[in-house]
């Protein structure tokens, strides 16, 4: 009897197996692929490539008030106001309503109800007015906002020190109230701007550690999306935040993320001025190539601190660095780097505005550039030191075309790239270096020009405390007629190229690449993707597989 039970158990345990065989024979031969993980996040939400084009190795959470950090910032941040697609018209962000006096110096901005920073701490008029204060402290903020909010009654002597609050800021309630030394047209696009942060998140944090903060790594706003996750600075979940004051938006979920491989990597989102990725995509019919209407300018400029060690006074002679300048074949630099989608410019204003001036010829000319160096006495056992604020790979080829041009004429070259956030090595800690390659998103030409006032923080040391630029910006802010703005915009060209502390290079188109066949996106007219405008976000939306056949 035993022996029978053990012969069924024996059989039972065979059918078994073979039976559990069976199901794994099955289930691998519907065994789902690799990139599953990657497929789901196709269906069920848009991920943003941060380095299509290889421009990043890490995701673009910065310091916001720089600049709104290639569109994460606008999803993220409010302000009190919001810019339209054109970024010059404002409407009401966090504002319920806001109310220009007669005069038009007197701006009263009332805050909605119920307004929450992501972490659900009540977001108040005292955030706003911390917001507007800490920003003038702060060395890396953007000039074209900070010149904007220039008039704002008793900002020259916060700035001093010579009061411990701005006199014309003030609040009440959700009333806020800020008033101008004189009307300035500039104002509101400036305050549409300024992204208001948390109090509670950044008072305590030194002002010299602001732009490197912790804070940045999971950045707390109270815009429409929040940071769900952020893993090794290379990927980051986006979700809609419960409390936005706003339409809330359809699509839930948005991930930030270095691709591993941008060759093959999928993405659905991502802004680029790499020519070999547009026409990559344009070709590509799942996709949408738009460019934007936007001023992206590439350029060199020269360190002038008196920092700059053995060199400090290598650059100084205006002849020297004009001799530079004639050593580049910018021309066939940017054919060859572009293939002739950069625009070559050689001052703030481009050739193809009518307020450009025609300057003295200053192009390629490698035998005239030695001869300068040789009559200045240019020192050329001194080695010239070349860095670059961007890492992608057109900046790379881009620095190593002008090292050449520049050896070429003599000028021993060493490129060394940034380490770290690079506007605090360029800025604060200049001593390091003596010619920069870097670019710069404005909004018009004054914010080119602003670089050379002695009033930018950021720049006033580069620039040596210069001050010639000064009367004549001044100037272009409170002009009110063309013929003013044509006048101005002449002299301080034939300034600028009188004393070349920037190399101009070109301006660059830049382009917005998307996943047709997953996300839908109203008609629109991108605009510069470095500044907060209005997305329309609310009305984006996946595009769902019609599963019904």
């Amino acid at each position: 009897m035993k022996k029978k039970q053990h012969i069924l158990i024996l059989f039972l345990s065979l059918l078994l197996c073979v039976w559990m065989i069976g199901c794994q024979g099955e289930e691998s031969a519907t065994e789902q692929p690799e990139n599953v993980e990657q497929i789901q996040e196709q269906k069920d939400e848009i991920v943003i490539a941060v380095n299509v084009d290889g421009s990043s190795t890490q995701l673009p959470f910065e310091n916001v008030w720089m600049n709104r950090s290639k569109f994460w910032g606008s999803l993220i941040f409010q302000g009190l106001l919001i810019a339209d697609e054109n970024i010059s018209n404002v409407k009401s962000d966090l504002c319920e309503e806001y109310i220009i006096s007669a005069d038009g110096k007197k701006y009263t901005f009332i805050l909605k109800d119920d307004l929450f920073w992501h972490d659900g701490v009540e977001l108040t008029a005292e955030d706003v007015v911390w917001s507007l204060e800490t920003f003038f402290k702060v060395q890396e903020t953007n000039g074209f906002v900070k010149k904007g909010l220039q008039e704002i009654q008793g900002v020259g002597n916060y700035e001093k020190g010579l009061s411990k609050r701005i006199s014309g800021i003030s609040y009440r309630g959700k009333e806020i109230t800020i008033t101008l030394l004189q009307e300035d047209s500039n104002f509101l696009t400036a305050i549409a701007q300024l992204a208001i942060l948390p109090k509670h998140c950044l008072e305590k944090v030194p002002l010299n550690e602001f732009a490197m903060c912790d804070f940045w790594s999971m950045p707390i706003g109270s815009g429409p999306y929040k940071i769900a996750s952020s893993e090794d600075n290379k990927e980051a979940l986006l979700v809609v935040n419960e409390n936005y004051s706003g339409r809330k938006p359809e699509i839930e979920r948005i991930r930030y993320k270095v691709l591993e491989n941008p060759e093959t990597d999928y993405f659905d989102f991502a802004l680029t001025s790499d020519p070999l990725t547009v026409n990559k995509y344009e070709w590509n019919p799942n996709y949408n190539v738009v460019k934007t209407n936007n001023l992206y300018y590439r350029y060199l400029f020269f360190n002038l601190d008196e920092r700059t060690g053995e060199n400090e006074k290598l650059l100084q002679n205006a002849n020297v660095r004009k001799a530079l300048m004639l050593a580049i074949d910018k021309e066939n630099i940017l054919e060859e780097i572009y293939g002739g989608a950069a625009f070559s410019i050689d001052c703030g204003v481009p050739q193809y505005d009518s307020w450009y001036v025609e300057k003295e010829e200053a192009s390629y000319n490698p035998e005239l550039a030695k001869q300068m160096l040789l009559n200045e006495r240019f020192d050329f056992s001194k080695t010239i030191v070349l860095t670059r604020y961007s890492m992608d790979d057109l900046s790379v080829r881009l620095l190593e075309r002008i090292a050449e041009c520049w050896e070429e004429v003599g000028v021993k070259v060493e490129i060394i790239p940034v380490e770290g956030d690079s506007t605090n090595k360029l800025f604060v800690e200049a001593d390091w270096y003596d010619v920069a390659l870097k670019n710069l998103s404005a909004v018009d030409y004054t914010e080119w020009y602003y670089e050379y006032s002695s009033d930018n923080q950021l720049w006033s040391t580069i620039m040596h405390n210069r001050k010639e630029f000064n009367i004549l910006i001044y100037g272009i802010d409170r002009a009110a007629f063309a013929h003013e703005f044509k006048n101005l915009y002449s002299e301080i060209q034939l300034l600028e190229n009188s004393v070349v502390y920037k190399i101009p290079l070109a301006i660059v188109p830049q382009y917005v690449i998307y996943n047709k066949e997953h996300m839908y996106i109203p008609e629109m007219t991108f605009p510069n993707l470095w500044y907060h405008y209005d997305l329309n976000i609310a009305d984006w939306s996946l595009i769902k597989e019609d599963n019904s056949n």
